[in-house]
C-alpha cells in the first residue's frame, strides 16, 4: 500500500479560459438563434447529434491492432483502421440505439477485434471491422449500465446490468457469451460504472448510489473474489447530484483506485486501500471529464473543461497544469496520450500528445470524416447508414480531405499525415477513457517525458494549420465556422424534437 496522498490541489483562480468559454457559448447560442429559421428551411430532416454540440467523448483501441480505434460521438461511432489518418462513420441505427433517446452508450474494444456497446436493452457486439452488429443473447432486454475490458486479457470483460438488484456479468471470450458473476450487488445499490483491476482479475470495483441513514450517498462497491462477496464505502461529498464515477485502477496495484465526481465543481479522489477510504487529490471549478494513467502507472493526467490539462507523478499526485486544452476524454497508450476535445475551442476533435499532454497533434477534425464505413449492403451498416449520411455531412461541414496531407501543425512535432498506421505503431492495449458520465482507465507501457521549462506553450497545445490533419480546412477559423453551423443544426434538432413530442402528446390526448 502506498503512503497517504497529499491534500487536494487545484488552480488558484478562474483563468481567462472560463471567460472565453462563456463568451463562446453565448456566441454559438446567438448565431443559432439568428440562423434558426434559415437552417430549418434548408434541412429536409432534423440534424443529428442528439440536439447537442457534435463531439467525441470516448476513444478505445483494438488491443490486437494499434492502428484500429473507435470513437464514441454524439451522432454514432467513428472508426479508423489506419491510426487516425482517416475516419469513417457508423450510425447509431446500425449499432442498435436511437439518438432520440439521448443515449450515449459506453463502448469497449475486446478480443478478436470486437467492439462492445452497453445499451438500455442489452450489449451490442460489433465484428467484421464494425460492419456487423449483433446482441449478446444472455443480456437481451436488460439495461447494461457499463462495461470494462481487463487490460492484458482482452477476452475478459465485465459488465454491470440493472434488474431487481443490479448485478455483475462476465465474459471470457471477448463479449461473445456472458454469465452472471457472483452474487447481486447490495440491495438498493444503483450502479453507474464498473472496472476490473489490470493486476488482479478477481478485483472488481463498481461505483453507484445507495441509501444510507435515510439519505442517498455515492458509494463504491468492491469485491476481491470476482463478485462473490461485496463491501461498500462512501465517497466523500458524493450525492445524487454529485455521483461518483470510476476514473481508473492503477495497472500495478489493485488497491489503488481513482474516482471522479461527475459534476461541477469537479473533484478527483484516490483510494490506496482497495476502496475502503478516499482522499481528495484534485479540485477544479469545472467538470473532471478526462482521466488517464500512463501505461506504466508512473504518471496520472486529469482534464477539466475550465482549467485545462494537469499532470502528476502517481507517487506524489502533485499536479501541475501543462495545457489549456479542455479535454472531454483521455486514453493513454504506448504511443501517446490521446484526447477528445472541443474543435470549436481547441481546433481538433481527437488529438495525440507525445509529451504527456503539453501539446496535441490533430488526428480528427469532423469535416474530414470520409463518410459511412464501407460495408456490404447485407450488413447493418451497409443497409442503414448511407441514407442518413447527407444529414451528418451537412452537420459536420464535410469536405474532401483525401489529397492535402500537409506539413505538421504548429508545435505538434510531427505531421498529422504521419499519424496513420505507422504513426500509431507500438500502441499497447487501451481501455475506454472517461467522458461525460463514463469511466476511464489506462493501459500499455511507458511514461510521460518532462515538460520543458516554462510549462505549456501559450497556445495550450498544437493548433491545426491550413494544411495539417491531412485535410484542407482553411485553418481554425474555418473550423469554428463549421462548429457554429453545427450548433445551429443542433438547435434545430432540439426544437424539432420538442415539437414532434408535443405533437404526439396532443394526438394521444385527442385520440
Amino acid at each position: 500500500m502506498r503512503s497517504s496522498p497529499p491534500r487536494a490541489v487545484g488552480p488558484g483562480s478562474r483563468p481567462a479560459r472560463a471567460v472565453a468559454l462563456a463568451a463562446a457559448a453565448r456566441a454559438v447560442a446567438l448565431v443559432a438563434l439568428v440562423a434558426l429559421p434559415l437552417v430549418a428551411i434548408a434541412l429536409p430532416s432534423p440534424a443529428a447529434a442528439n440536439g447537442v454540440f457534435p463531439s467525441a467523448d470516448q476513444l478505445v483501441f483494438d488491443p490486437a491492432d494499434p492502428a484500429r480505434a473507435v470513437a464514441r460521438m454524439t451522432y454514432g461511432l467513428l472508426t479508423t483502421r489506419d491510426g487516425g489518418a482517416s475516419w469513417h462513420w457508423i450510425c447509431e441505427g446500425a449499432v442498435g440505439y436511437d439518438d432520440a433517446g439521448g443515449q450515449s452508450p459506453p463502448i469497449a474494444a475486446a478480443a478478436s477485434g470486437s467492439v462492445l456497446a452497453a445499451l438500455t436493452d442489452g450489449i451490442a457486439v460489433g465484428s467484421e471491422g464494425g460492419c456487423v452488429w449483433a446482441r449478446a443473447a444472455e443480456l437481451a432486454g436488460r439495461e447494461v449500465i457499463d462495461l470494462s475490458v481487463r487490460r492484458g486479457d482482452p477476452s475478459h470483460v465485465v459488465a454491470v446490468a440493472a434488474g431487481t438488484r443490479h448485478g455483475l456479468w462476465a465474459s471470457r471470450d471477448g463479449g461473445a457469451t456472458w454469465t452472471s458473476a457472483g452474487t447481486p450487488l447490495p440491495e438498493g445499490f444503483l450502479a453507474r460504472t464498473v472496472d476490473v483491476a489490470p493486476s488482479d482479475p478477481r478485483r472488481v470495483y463498481v461505483s453507484g448510489l445507495a441509501s444510507e441513514g435515510g439519505s442517498v450517498k455515492g458509494v463504491i462497491a468492491r469485491s476481491a473474489d470476482g463478485g462473490e462477496t461485496w463491501q461498500t464505502a462512501a465517497v466523500p461529498g458524493s450525492t445524487t447530484s454529485r455521483e461518483p464515477y470510476i476514473a481508473g485502477v492503477d495497472p500495478r496495484d489493485a488497491d489503488v483506485l481513482y474516482v471522479r465526481i461527475a459534476s461541477a465543481p469537479g473533484r478527483l479522489f484516490v483510494s490506496t486501500d482497495g476502496g475502503a477510504t478516499f482522499a481528495p487529490v484534485f479540485a477544479t471549478e469545472g467538470f473532471v471529464r478526462a482521466f488517464a494513467i500512463s501505461p506504466d502507472g508512473a504518471t496520472v493526467a486529469v482534464g477539466s473543461d475550465i482549467d485545462g490539462v494537469f499532470r502528476a507523478p502517481s507517487s506524489t499526485l502533485a499536479f501541475e497544469r501543462v495545457s489549456s486544452v479542455a479535454p472531454r476524454c483521455f486514453t493513454w497508450t504506448d504511443s501517446g496520450l490521446y484526447a477528445c476535445a472541443s474543435e470549436f475551442l481547441d481546433g481538433f476533435t481527437i488529438g495525440r500528445s507525445l509529451d504527456g499532454g503539453a501539446t496535441f497533434e490533430p488526428l480528427l477534425q469532423q469535416a474530414c470524416i470520409r463518410g459511412p464505413l464501407d460495408c456490404a449492403a447485407s450488413t447493418a451498416v451497409g443497409a442503414v447508414c448511407a441514407t442518413d449520411w447527407p444529414r451528418i455531412a451537412l452537420m459536420t461541414g464535410h469536405r474532401d480531405c483525401t489529397s492535402d496531407a500537409g506539413p505538421a501543425a504548429a508545435g505538434s512535432g510531427t505531421s498529422a499525415g504521419a499519424t496513420g498506421a505507422g504513426g500509431a505503431s507500438g500502441v499497447g492495449e487501451a481501455t475506454a477513457a472517461s467522458g461525460g458520465g463514463d469511466r476511464a482507465s489506462a493501459a500499455g507501457a511507458g511514461g510521460a517525458p518532462d515538460v520543458p521549462d516554462g510549462g505549456a506553450p501559450a497556445s495550450g497545445g498544437a493548433r491545426p494549420s491550413e494544411e495539417g490533419c491531412g485535410c484542407r480546412t482553411g485553418g481554425a477559423e474555418d473550423g469554428r465556422a463549421g462548429a457554429l453551423a453545427a450548433a445551429c443544426l443542433a438547435a434545430v434538432t432540439a426544437a424539432r424534437r420538442r415539437s414532434r413530442r408535443a405533437g404526439v402528446a396532443a394526438r394521444g390526448a385527442l385520440g
